[in-house]
C-alpha cells in the first residue's frame, strides 16, 4: 500500500503502520489512551511529592534532623535513573501497558508501606524502591502517547503528558496541605497509595496497548487487535496483509547495546547528553533555589514562591513549545529553548538576585528560567520519541531518561559546592549547562521536521536515522 492511497480494503501486500497512523484521526478509545496516562503522571508525580511534604511532621516523629534525609532523596534519585532505564527496556520487551501497570503498582505500593515506616533506614528502602516505580512511568507514558497520536497532535500530546508531573505535584500539595494537619503523615502515605492501586485497575480495563508493540511482536492474537484498530480508521486489512511496525529500521531487538548501534549512535549520545544538561539545570534550581533567595536575604515567603514562579513558566512554556515542534520543527525549536536557558542564566549571574532591587524583573527573570529550562526538559521526551524506532523507542526513551537523572544527582552535590561560593556561581553553571545543550541539540540528525502551512505533512519514515530528516 502506497502512502498516498485512502483508507480502504488492503489485499495481500505490504501496509505501512507508520504511515498509517501518522495520518489517522484521533479516534476516541485512542483519546481515552492518553488521557489515562497522563492521569498516571500526574499520581506519578503527586506520590514523589509526598516526602518532602511531610518531611517536617516525620523528622518530629522519629526525632531526627532533616539533613539526616539527604542519603534518603539521594537513594531516591537513584531509583529514578535505573527505573527509567528498566522501564524502558520491559516496554520494548513485554509490552508498555502491562509495564505501567507494573510501574503503578511498585511506587503505590511502597507509598502505602511507607505509611508504616519505623525508622530512616525502612524510609530509605522503600523510597529507592518507589523511585524505580517512579521512574518507569516516564518511557512508558512517551512512548506509548507517541505511538497512539497522528502525527498532528503527536508532539503536543507528549509534552502535555509530561506537564502532568508538575500538576501532580501541586496536586500533592494541595491534599497534603489539608490531610497534614488533621490526619497526619502516615495517613496522607496511604491515600497517596492507595488511590493509585485503585486506578491500576482503570488502566487495565480502558488503556489501550500500543498498536506498534502488537505488530512488531506479531502473534496471531496481536495481529486480529491491530487489524480491528485499523478498521476503526478506515484501513480493513485482509488477513494475508503484511503488516510493517518499524519500516526500514536496522535495529532487530530492544536492548541497551542496540541504542549504541551507528544509525542512531549519534543521536543517541547527544540526546543522552542533552538530557544530563538539562535535568542538571533544572534540579539545581529545584534544590537550591529557594536557600540561594533565602540567603540573598529575601523572606522565607518568596524563597518558596520562586519554585512556584518557576514551575508555572515550565508549564506554559511546554505547551507553547510542544505546539511550536508541530509547525517549526524540533531543531530550531528546542535550540532556541536551550540558548534562551543559558541566556538567561548568565543574565541572572550578572545581575544577582537582590531583595532591594525591582522584584518585578527578578519574576520575570525566574519565569523565562523556568519557561526555558523546564519546558526544554519536559519537550525533550518529544524529540526521544522520534530519534528512536517503535521496537527500541521505549529502551530509547527510559536511557535518555535514566542519564538525565544523573544530571539531577550531580545538581544536588555540584549545586552546593557552587553556592557556598556564591549565587553567580550557580548561575554561571546553569548557563554553561544551557548552552552547551544548545550545541548539543545541532549535533542531533534525526529531529521531526517543520510543517509549513500550507504543505503537506512531512511523514518520516521510522527508521531512527537511516533516512535522515533535517529541518
Amino acid at each position: 500500500m502506497k502512502k498516498s492511497d485512502p483508507p480502504g480494503t488492503v489485499a495481500s501486500e505490504n501496509f505501512d503502520l507508520t504511515s498509517a497512523v501518522d495520518r489517522a484521526p484521533l479516534s476516541r478509545r485512542n483519546l481515552w489512551t492518553i488521557v489515562l496516562a497522563a492521569v498516571v503522571v500526574v499520581l506519578d508525580g503527586f506520590d514523589n511529592q509526598l516526602l518532602a511534604l511531610s518531611l517536617p511532621q516525620i523528622s518530629e516523629e522519629l526525632n531526627v534532623s532533616r539533613g539526616s534525609f539527604s542519603w534518603i532523596f539521594a537513594v531516591g534519585f537513584l531509583g529514578l535513573a535505573i527505573g527509567a532505564g528498566l522501564g524502558g527496556w520491559l516496554g520494548d520487551r513485554i509490552g508498555r501497558k502491562p509495564c505501567t501497570m507494573l510501574a503503578i503498582v511498585i511506587f503505590a505500593g511502597t507509598t502505602c508501606l511507607l505509611a508504616t515506616a519505623q525508622n530512616l533506614m525502612t524510609i530509605g528502602v522503600l523510597r529507592a524502591i518507589s523511585g524505580l516505580g517512579v521512574g518507569m512511568v516516564f518511557p512508558l507514558v512517551t512512548a506509548l502517547v507517541a505511538e497512539t497520536s497522528p502525527l498532528k497532535s503527536r508532539s503536543l500530546a507528549v509534552a502535555a503528558s509530561m506537564v502532568c508531573v508538575p500538576i501532580g505535584g501541586l496536586a500533592g500539595g494541595l491534599v497534603a496541605a489539608e490531610i497534614l494537619p488533621t490526619q497526619g503523615w502516615r495517613f496522607l502515605f496511604l491515600v497517596g497509595g492507595a488511590v493509585p492501586l485503585l486506578f491500576t485497575v482503570v488502566v487495565g480495563m480502558f488503556m489501550r496497548e500500543s498498536v506498534f508493540f502488537l505488530a512488531d511482536r506479531g502473534r496471531r492474537s496481536d495481529m486480529a487487535q491491530v487489524r480491528a484498530r485499523l478498521a476503526e480508521v478506515g484501513y480493513h486489512l485482509t488477513d494475508n496483509t503484511r503488516v510493517h511496525a518499524r519500516e526500514n529500521s536496522t535495529i532487530a531487538r530492544a536492548s541497551f547495546a542496540a541504542l549504541l548501534q551507528p544509525a542512531v549512535r549519534r543521536d543517541s549520545i547527544a540526546l543522552w547528553a542533552v538530557f544530563f544538561l538539562s535535568m542538571l539545570g533544572v534540579y539545581s534550581f529545584f534544590s537550591w533555589g529557594p536557600a540561594l533567595f533565602a540567603d540573598a536575604g529575601f523572606d522565607a515567603a518568596f524563597a518558596s514562591r520562586s519554585i512556584s514562579i518557576y514551575n508555572f513558566g515550565g508549564i506554559v512554556m511546554t505547551i507553547a513549545a510542544a505546539a511550536a515542534i508541530t509547525r517549526f520543527g524540533s531543531r530550531k525549536v528546542l535550540t532556541v529553548l536551550a540558548y534562551g536557558a543559558g541566556i538567561t542564566a548568565l543574565w541572572l549571574a550578572v545581575q544577582r538576585p537582590d531583595p532591594e532591587t525591582s522584584s518585578v524583573a527578578l519574576i520575570v527573570q525566574l519565569l523565562l528560567l523556568g519557561a526555558f529550562f523546564a519546558g526544554l526538559q519536559s519537550t525533550l521526551y518529544t524529540l526521544a520519541a522520534f530519534v528512536y524506532p517503535a521496537n527500541v523507542r521505549s529502551t530509547g526513551v527510559g536511557m535518555s531518561a535514566s542519564v538525565g537523572r544523573f544530571g539531577a544527582i550531580t545538581a544536588s552535590f555540584a549545586g552546593a559546592a557552587l553556592l557556598a561560593i556564591s549565587s553567580g556561581a550557580l548561575f554561571v553553571l546553569l548557563a554553561v549547562a544551557g548552552l552547551a545543550a544548545g550545541v548539543l541539540l545541532l549535533v542531533v540528525r534525526r529531529h521531526s521536521p517543520p510543517r509549513l502551512a500550507g504543505s503537506p505533512a512531512a511523514i518520516p519514515s521510522d527508521s531512527a536515522g537511516v533516512t535522515e530528516q533535517r529541518s
